[in-house]
């Protein structure tokens, strides 16, 4: 069994990889952060499943993806429970974007991997389903 520190030091970087993968457009590696059932809410809408997620990336923006260190809020056996917060800036200039995720993961035999991710858009009036227009 793994110990508390190697468990964060995986989780951490599992989040790392989430941004830099998408920054490198790199979709079939960041959908295999995922569990096969995976859910993903976002916008109002939950994406389901490997093909759910790379359907979500064919419309989705590209940019840069700054992520800030997870809260790793709680590891039981093989669960986690994460927070973390993002700073979207989109590759064509338009407004950057602040969001928070809100994550359980699940420990497989690869490794852990996100199994629900709910992204919240910081917004004047609090954390909201889609960002400021």
């Amino acid at each position: 069994m793994a110990t508390f520190a190697e468990d964060h030091a995986e989780i951490t970087n599992l989040l790392a990889r989430y941004c830099i993968l998408l920054d490198l457009d790199d979709v079939e590696g960041w959908v295999s952060l995922f569990t096969p059932d995976a859910a993903y809410a976002v916008y109002g809408r939950t994406f389901a499943g490997h093909d759910g997620l790379r359907k979500m990336m064919t419309g989705a923006p590209g940019g840069l993806h700054l992520g800030g260190p997870a809260m790793v809020e709680s590891i039981e056996g093989d669960r986690a429970t994460t927070v973390q917060n993002l700073l979207f800036v989109p590759r064509d200039g338009s407004t950057a974007r602040q969001a928070i995720y809100n994550d359980e993961l699940i420990r497989t035999p690869q490794g852990w991997r996100i199994a629900t991710r709910r992204c919240r858009f910081i917004t004047a009036t609090g954390l909201a389903d889609r960002p400021d227009e």
